[in-house]
């Protein structure tokens, strides 16, 4: 009986390994916004807020399985399940890679630059508002 109860805790103990992450081949995965802040702290109804992803409620676009996948073709694309959600899907878009750095490219000639660094991929974008100029950092990880 302990030799079957050994057996069987070998066997559960190897045949729940997970997948090990390779990053390195972006096209592997789809890649999952996990956290999106704002700096300086934006107020909102009142209250300063750095979850960008929240600022939008519930239904935002950001808040609901907003991701974004890499093809082998050289195309991307961004989706989201949000009931609000009204994706812009772009015809030439396409993404070039140099080290770690991947630069993503609209087919509009507006291109954004992402750097994958371990298991995530994080993007920075700035604007300005009310003479205020804001900061988001979003960051994706492999699912």
């Amino acid at each position: 009986m302990k030799k079957l109860f050994l057996i069987l805790v070998l066997f559960t103990a190897f045949g729940c390994k997970k997948k090990s992450i390779n990053p390195e081949d972006i096209t592997q995965y789809n890649w999952l916004l996990s956290s999106a802040t704002i700096s300086p702290a934006m107020v909102v109804n009142g209250k300063p807020e750095t979850n960008f992803k929240t600022m939008a409620g519930p239904s935002g676009c950001l808040n609901n399985n907003y991701t974004l996948s890499f093809s082998k073709d050289g195309t991307y694309a961004f989706s989201s399940n949000g009931p609000l959600c009204d994706m812009i899907s772009y015809k030439n878009a396409k993404y070039a890679r140099n080290g770690n750095e991947i630069i993503l490219n609209d087919g509009l000639n507006h291109s954004s630059i992402y750097i994958l660094s371990g298991n995530s991929i994080t993007n920075k974008y700035t604007f300005e508002q009310n003479n205020v100029s804001y900061t988001v950092t979003y960051i994706y990880n492999p699912k």
